[in-house]
């Protein structure tokens, strides 16, 4: 066959053309050049299986004296080879299609060309292979395309669409600059509208496929769900840009949802393709899609044609046009050949005339904004001399409120300078009488001491535990009277020191044994093996709690068991949480007394301080103890069933374990016989009682009544201890204690002193760490603790460490 002839009247090269199937798909040239498989070919046509590859032979000539060149359009496949053969070899390969990349192809753009190079007054033959693999449709429709006819009809028109693509992209990215100064969404959803619309022009043009996935060709068809996002968007523009849910309520909320279920739509195309790799179906569906689309549009527009809505007439006529394109273009698509023209022009029909709706848009919304502006004006003109009337009726009213706010607040403030004073003078008053009660009370439990330690006789023994249970009962009060001063005032603060909880529940256990016996009830302490040796929190406040929950089960107790329980709850950032229980099998209390029992000066029944004794303020000390650490106590009990009073606590595990010196006052007797002690103090009483103890257990003492007169005997006589009153006249114990501090002797320096004082440790602890007394002790003091104190600086050399501290 003649090239130039052919391509002069434009003839269909398919009559020339012979076939041959490859069911098998495996066939090289070099077997389809056996003469086996050249009398096999046919040019009867038959339809073209898509399950083989398919072979195609056609015989060209060029009858002139000079090389001639063509472009031959073989169809829409995803594989063309073409095998250039002259005298039975094969001279040349050339490949085109759908899913080869663009490096593979001796045409790239176009996708379904391949060149023919014939020199003069020749023949060849070429032989071309066809396979499908995405598509279905195999087909040979070879078409003869001279240079120039090619150029047109390819280059020509993939310029044309890279010029569509950058007008889309100006006018998108000046949409994108009016959105971002105005925040208005209409410029944003049709911003994201018209990206959608170049996405979907880039996939129906091929420019995609031939300009961008050159690499990856196969990806093409991914792309396909960007059509159904088109319209999802394109209908999120329309309810921005009418104030669809504003204007048209009704039709609002059927399109809302149907907007809903394009995007469901391309979500199903993308799963699907991605599953099967097969895009007829999804692209019949979308060819529905766009054709449903298009009538639901031409729907509403008729629907609204008669709407006074300046914008309506903007939406109306961009639209019209393109829809009637996208019918068209709809009706005719198909996905291989994806020229669409048709939409292209309608699309950049809607977008100028969606562009200059916008602008319009802007302009009605400054206006409206105007016009809501001039409103308000009016408005604020009409009320403005109700308003300078209304402001001088206020400020009348403002300024007789003001008077009596000031005149309420006056006597507020004089209402709490009384409250003030009164609670400073009422705890000043409790701190007075506590230390007034305490000083003879050291007299007269000392003597009791005394009194019972000289082997009395069987009556007078009886007689002196009762008036020592007595006097150990009034102490209580006026330590729970002071405690509960001090916790009103918000005087009581945590300290942060490492103990042994163990060691610390012996010394509960060893106090409240005594008394359990003596009632007749056993008492009995329960630690977790769990629990840490030591631990870091306020020793003395924890057993301050403890005391008060085991001695009012003690006293509530007639028979039967008290308990305390101490349960290892867990562990975390070297914290411990433990659970303290007491529980106890006494009387009980009723439902409807329970939170009574935390109240300052209440018990649960009237008769119960009559009978059993007390003041009422251990729980309510316990409940504001436990408040400091961050916890709180509960009961659990039933009237004559016993009870229960549990809390939690997190303390921090301590590492170092704390030094316990562990002396019984049995043993200290002997190892302090001729010391030598100073005791200083005014009270003469006090004197005469401690000097008593002090030589009952075989030690030297002299007793002075002043501050001066203790300077004046410790350059007398070498003292191993001094026993320091704190409140003395003229010269006090802590006046008395710098100034022996400040001494250069090292031995006076260095001398052990213990205060003894009718306060307590609170309330001095800062005045004795200044004044570098070793250790405190309060009156009453119980003369055994006293004993163990003396003996733990003189038998364990406590100087030591004053020297150290002073170096």
């Amino acid at each position: 066959m003649d090239l130039e002839e052919a391509l002069t009247k434009e003839l269909s090269l398919n009559q020339h053309l012979s076939i041959i199937s490859d069911s098998s798909r495996t066939l090289t040239i070099d077997q389809i050049l056996l003469p086996i498989y050249q009398q096999q070919f046919s040019k009867k046509h038959k339809h073209l299986d898509d399950q083989s590859a398919h072979w195609g032979k056609i015989s060209v000539t060029n009858l002139d004296e000079k090389v001639r060149f063509y472009f031959l359009y073989v169809g829409k496949n995803d594989f063309i080879d073409a095998y250039y053969v002259r005298n039975g070899h094969v001279i040349d390969h050339a490949k085109s299609g759908y899913l080869y990349q663009g490096q593979e192809k001796q045409i790239v753009k176009g996708s379904y060309y391949i060149p023919i190079n014939i020199g003069p007054e020749s023949t060849m033959d070429i032989y071309i292979r066809i396979e499908e693999q995405i598509h279905h449709d195999p087909e040979f429709e070879l078409q003869l395309y001279s240079p120039d006819k090619w150029n047109h009809k390819i280059v020509n028109k993939q310029l044309s669409d890279l010029i569509f693509q950058c007008i889309f992209w100006v006018i998108l990215l000046y949409n994108l600059f009016l959105y971002f100064n105005s925040k208005e969404m209409a410029y944003l959803s049709y911003s994201v509208y018209l990206f959608f619309v170049s996405l979907s022009y880039l996939f129906l043009s091929d420019l995609l496929r031939e300009m961008v996935l050159t690499s990856v060709p196969w990806l093409t068809p991914y792309f396909m769900p960007a059509i159904c996002l088109t319209h999802v968007f394109y209908w999120q523009f329309v309810f921005n840009f009418l104030d669809f849910e504003k204007n048209f309520p009704k039709a609002y909320r059927i399109l809302k949802p149907y907007m809903y279920l394009n995007a469901l739509l391309a979500v199903i195309i993308i799963v699907y393709i991605v599953f099967t790799g097969e895009p007829g179906l999804p692209a019949v569906t979308i060819r529905y899609q766009v054709l449903f689309n298009a009538l639901v549009v031409m729907a509403f527009i008729f629907l609204i044609r008669k709407s006074k809505l300046p914008l309506v007439k903007y939406y109306a006529l961009g639209t019209f046009l393109l829809v009637v394109f996208c019918l068209i273009e709809g009706i005719t698509w198909d996905p291989n050949t994806s020229t669409a023209y048709l939409v292209k022009y309608g699309v950049l029909f809607e977008v100028v005339v969606f562009s200059i709706g916008l602008t319009q848009k802007r302009k009605l919304n400054e206006q409206e904004k105007k016009d809501i502006l001039d409103r308000e004006i009016k408005e604020l003109k009409v009320k403005e001399s109700l308003s300078e009337w209304q402001k001088e009726e206020l400020e009348k009213i403002i300024d007789n409120r003001t008077e009596k706010i000031e005149e309420k607040n006056k006597i507020l403030k004089e209402a709490i300078k009384r409250a003030e004073k009164a609670a400073s003078v009422k705890s000043e008053f409790l701190s007075v009488m506590s230390h007034e009660i305490r000083t003879p009370m050291n007299a007269v439990i000392g003597m009791i001491h005394l009194l019972l330690a000289e082997n009395p006789k069987k009556s007078q023994m009886d007689n002196l535990k009762t008036l020592k249970f007595s006097a150990e009962n009034l102490l209580i009060l006026i330590n729970d009277i002071l405690d509960y001063s001090k916790v009103e005032a918000g005087k009581i603060k945590l300290e942060n020191i490492p103990f042994d909880l163990r060691e610390l529940t012996k010394g509960i256990g060893n106090a409240h044994e005594i008394k359990a016996a003596d009632n007749g009830i056993s008492f009995n302490i329960l630690i977790d093996h769990r629990i840490p040796a030591s631990l870091k929190g306020d020793p003395a406040r924890i057993t301050q709690i403890l005391n008060n929950l085991i001695g009012n089960a003690l006293k509530f107790t007639p028979k039967g068991e008290v308990r305390l329980l101490i349960n290892f709850k867990g562990k975390s950032k070297g914290k411990v949480k433990l659970q303290f229980i007491v529980e106890d099998t006494g009387i009980g209390i009723s439902k409807d007394k329970k939170e009574m029992i935390f109240e300052s000066f209440t018990q649960a029944h009237t008769d119960t301080s009559r009978k059993f004794g007390g003041t009422g303020l251990g729980l309510a000390i316990t409940k504001h103890l436990l408040t400091l650490f961050d916890s709180q106590v509960y009961v659990e009990s039933e009237l004559g069933q016993g009870s229960k009073f549990f809390f939690t606590l997190v303390l921090k595990e301590e590492k170092i374990m704390p030094e316990i010196v562990d002396i019984d006052p049995e043993d200290l007797t002997p190892q302090l016989r001729d010391k030598s002690i100073l005791i200083v103090d005014d009270n003469d009483i006090n004197l005469l009682m401690t000097q008593q103890f002090i030589k009952k257990w075989g030690m030297y003492c002299d007793i002075v009544r002043s501050g001066k007169e203790a300077l004046k005997a410790i350059f007398d006589h070498d003292y191993d201890l001094i026993l320091l009153d704190l409140q003395m006249p003229e010269m006090d114990g802590y006046q008395t204690a710098e100034t022996i501090r400040s001494l250069d002797s090292d031995n006076l320096k260095n001398i052990p002193i213990i205060a003894i004082s009718a306060d307590t440790y609170e309330n001095v602890c800062k005045k004795i760490e200044k004044a570098q007394i070793d250790n405190f002790i309060s009156k009453p003091f119980n003369p055994p603790l006293l004993l163990t104190m003396i003996g733990q600086y003189l038998i364990h050399n406590k100087k030591e460490k004053r020297s150290q501290s002073n170096n």
